[in-house]
């Protein structure tokens, strides 16, 4: 009897012992599916002279991507499979890291001086190639100065806010807002851009606030093809529909991706917006709807110029009202603009959360 009860307690260890190392073999696998899954985001990375997107380093991303814009410490797992778990494979980090100011685009780099801002470096082109922005933050120390002012009041007046600069350009929203100690999402399509902003950032030692994104955005993921404004490379518009080119270094192409591929790297934040992509505004709009639905957007700022008298202008504020934005002038926030007077609105208007509208 008593060998009886031996035998079968050896043979549930056994059982036992088979168990576990089951289960440990398909925690691993599941682990290394996890890892490769997380391959999904990509890093705008240098080789020699040509530009290129490639696979980044998981570990290093986990790593650097472990904080959230707050600056509290989240659930590890949790943390990891939002910010590597993106639809697209074409969401492009910029890396900051490498050293551009050797780029024969940047002409000098000056003080951005804004009222009551502290100043910090920013690079500019050449006026005789920017003859609007660049020409003047030389002349002038900045550019649109009233409303980083107002951008920046409203970040003081909401400590929670993170800044989502869409159409980054040289990036003096970014500069700006970095500088006053808010954590920046800058996106941009021209890569020439991008250079620029990331060699300000070092110049002001201001990129551990500020991540940059090389993609266009658009309503699908495509390939955007770029139309030029002699003299002021600031406007570049995007062209879609085009066949893809052989250009490499992207100079006169962009991969565009949808609004809703940047939830995973910006859920659960309250974001104030800048949106100047030229034209390309209900585009993005149009590939956002779950970005609109999953991520608190509380203020976006956008230029009107281009929409007074389209089609497009009329969806826009369609899109927006039906997620009940209140569409108002940037600096008389509590006075709504009508509806009925928007050819005749402002060049720039702001978009307020109507649940939530803050003065």
């Amino acid at each position: 009897m008593h060998f009886i009860v031996k035998m079968t307690r050896n043979k549930n260890i056994k059982r036992l012992l088979v168990t576990l190392i089951f289960l440990c073999v398909c925690i691993g696998v599941c682990e290394i599916f996890a890892a490769f899954k997380s391959l999904s985001l990509a890093r705008c990375v240098t080789d020699g002279n040509r530009y290129k997107c490639h696979l980044a380093d998981v570990m290093k991303m986990k790593e650097t991507e472990r904080l959230n814009y707050d600056g509290q410490r989240i659930d590890s797992d949790g943390i990891e499979q939002k910010a590597f778990t993106s639809k697209s494979s074409n969401v492009c980090l910029f890396d900051t890291s490498v050293d551009y100011s050797n780029a024969t685009h940047i002409h000098k780099c000056v003080d951005l001086k804004i009222q009551n801002l502290v100043s910090t470096p920013i690079c500019v082109y050449h006026p005789s190639v920017d003859v609007y922005v660049s020409k003047y933050i030389i002349s002038q120390g900045s550019w649109e100065g009233v409303l980083i002012l107002e951008v920046v009041k409203i970040l003081q007046d909401n400590p929670r806010l993170s800044f989502l600069d869409l159409g980054c350009n040289v990036g003096i929203y970014t500069l700006a807002v970095a500088k006053f100690g808010r954590k920046v999402t800058a996106l941009d399509a021209n890569r020439k851009n991008l250079e620029m902003v990331a060699t300000s950032l070092v110049k002001g030692n201001l990129t551990e606030n500020v991540r940059l994104i090389w993609n266009a955005l658009s309503d699908k993921e495509e390939t955007v093809r770029f139309k030029h404004r002699i003299g002021n490379i600031g406007a570049l518009q995007m062209v879609s529909g085009m066949a893809p080119i052989n250009d490499s270094r992207g100079e006169e192409s962009s991969k565009a991706i949808v609004l809703d591929d940047l939830v995973p790297l910006l859920r659960k934040q309250s974001l104030i917006i800048k949106m100047d992509i030229e034209a390309f505004e209900l585009k993005a709009m149009s590939g956002g709807k779950k970005f609109f639905n999953e991520i608190d957007v509380k203020f976006l700022l956008m230029e009107w110029v281009y929409h007074r008298h389209t089609d497009d202008g009329a969806r826009i504020i369609q899109f927006m009202i039906e997620r009940e934005f209140i569409p108002v002038i940037p600096l008389q926030r509590l006075v709504p603009l009508q509806v009925v007077n928007r050819k005749t609105w402002p060049d720039d208007i702001m978009w307020i959360k109507s649940s939530k509208q803050v003065s």
